[in-house]
């Protein structure tokens, strides 16, 4: 049996300015980059770890999920785990007020685009 080879969906240009895209060439990225955005949600936890220490169900990994737009804006933060826990209030909270991210692109052009980021909080022992 031969092996199919993954083909790359193109999306039609008149798509790319108003659909929300799963699938993209180069992810949305905080401005900064990875490291950048690692400080910036270190910053926020230690803020409030006192408030997330007292919050048993914030222990463990939540994952958000929100759309960047064209321009690098952010809508629609939602967490996906630790639903109402003290950490999901606090990260999403922060992606909420944070800078304007650099957003997906297809060949080249920006587009709008879901992305998802996690953060793992464990106790101190």
């Amino acid at each position: 049996m031969a092996q199919q080879k993954d083909s790359i969906v193109k999306v039609p240009v008149s798509q790319l300015d108003s659909s929300v895209l799963t699938k993209v060439e180069v992810e949305a990225s905080f401005p900064g980059g990875e490291n950048a955005w690692n400080e910036y949600i270190r910053i926020a936890i230690e803020k409030n770890i006192k408030k997330i220490m007292r919050n048993k169900p914030s222990v463990g990994t939540c994952e958000v999920q929100f759309i960047v737009d064209r321009d690098g804006t952010i809508t629609n933060v939602e967490a996906l785990t630790l639903k109402n826990s003290t950490l999901a209030e606090i990260f999403t909270d922060a992606i909420k007020k944070g800078p304007r991210w650099k957003p997906a692109t297809i060949d080249g052009k920006p587009v709008k685009a879901w992305r998802r980021q996690k953060v793992t909080f464990r106790a101190p022992d």
